[in-house]
């Protein structure tokens, strides 16, 4: 089996460098998708594309190292006060964070940049950078491969991205397991922790930061849940939203878009194994969120969302943000928030799915969420 060491030798190979960073977390997780990987059915030939997929992540925390070293101010860069959404997967945060994303005040790391940090964007023509549109014919090629893709999720190129994209830099994001079944790896995920998750998270803030338009960072990840108060330590006036949605609904939608990426129609024995896979996970994910809230303090800082109050009045749930956290809704945010909203196809799912597609039961869900669907019930 390959080791990660062969695999960040390729990279220092590739790029010429050899400091990876202070910290080597980042092995931990490329070691169990390795062995995850190794483990799978996979050809030879696929098994080579995902490492040079990895390598290419490695060589991109090479790079970022060596920027920041070359360029003292890109380190100073401060993130100030960022909003971030940590609602659990199809509960509203990709809409809301869309949204949040419209004011003119706001500044969200969009998809393209984020698989584009190097070179890195001129700020001066980030706008016009001809990366946004080779990479939207990219996402629109992908959408039309994949039957469905489109109607359970929504992909642009100059759409806010999930941190998970990034945090993918450190092996430590669910993003690996989306297309593909890695039961080693998920088992790492669902219960293992980083030191410091959030270390290089806080270097591609700033890379992009320096690379971009200022403004006041809007993130969102449900993985996010996984580590609540080690985001805060990391951003200490992080504003925090969380969206709820009843996991009895949430989990058939997110088991389709996960079997939809992974190719399992209906009947499809790996339909079963994904529902099986995201319960375990994102149960366990939402039992550390809610251990997390119980320090008071913590707490406090978190403006819980209604998923049903956000598809109803949209705009009511922005108010509430902003009130929340004291922010101006200015005119300008709100004509951008209105345009927005203008569009009836953002965002609305138009395929469902039922428990029973993955072998679920109301029961089980009951079991794995319950203590979540009593405390946060009213707002489902």
């Amino acid at each position: 089996m390959t080791s990660d060491a062969v695999l960040m030798e390729r990279a220092s190979e590739m790029t010429g460098l050899s400091d990876f960073g202070d910290s080597d977390e980042f092995r931990t997780g490329l070691g169990f998708l390795l062995v995850s990987l190794g483990e799978s059915d996979l050809p030879p030939e696929s098994q080579a594309l995902m490492h040079d997929a990895w390598v290419g992540s490695l060589a991109t925390r090479l790079r970022l190292v060596e920027l920041r070293q070359q360029r003292p101010e890109i380190a100073a860069q401060e993130i100030e006060g960022p909003v971030a959404v940590i609602g659990l997967p199809r509960t509203g945060t990709s809409a809301l964070v869309d949204l949040l994303a419209q004011d003119p005040a706001a500044r969200a790391p969009l998809q393209w940049e984020t698989v584009h940090l190097f070179p890195p964007a001129n700020p001066e023509t980030w706008s016009v950078d001809p990366r946004i549109v080779d990479f939207q014919r990219s996402l629109d090629q992908m959408m039309d491969a994949i039957p469905n893709l489109g109607a359970l999720h929504m992909f642009g190129a100059r759409l806010p991205d999930e941190c998970n994209t990034f945090l993918a830099l450190d092996f430590w994001s669910p993003n690996f397991t989306a297309p593909m079944a890695l039961p080693t790896y998920t088992e790492w995920l669902t219960v293992g922790r980083l030191e410091h998750p959030y270390l290089t998270h806080h270097w591609v803030l700033q890379h992009l930061q320096a690379h971009g338009p200022s403004g006041r960072w809007t993130l969102k990840s449900p993985f996010h849940a996984f580590a609540v108060a080690e985001l805060i330590e990391e951003y200490p006036d992080v504003m925090l939203v969380q969206t709820h949605r009843d996991p009895i609904d949430l989990l058939p939608s997110m088991a389709g878009l996960y079997s939809t990426l992974r190719g399992h129609g209906p009947g499809d024995p790996g339909r079963k194994a994904t529902g099986r896979e995201l319960l375990t996970l994102w149960g366990t994910g939402l039992q550390r969120c809610l251990a997390a809230r119980c320090d008071p303090s913590l707490d406090q800082r978190v403006l819980d969302i209604s998923h049903r109050a956000m598809s109803k009045d949209p705009l009511a749930t922005l108010h509430t943000v902003y009130e929340r956290f004291d922010l101006p809704f200015t005119s300008e945010a709100e004509r951008s928030f209105t345009t927005w909203l203008q569009n009836p196809a953002q965002h609305k799912s138009s395929v469902a799915f039922s428990l029973e597609d993955f072998g679920l039961t109301s029961d089980e869900v009951e079991q794995a969420f319950g203590d979540y669907r009593e405390r946060y019930g009213a707002f489902f």
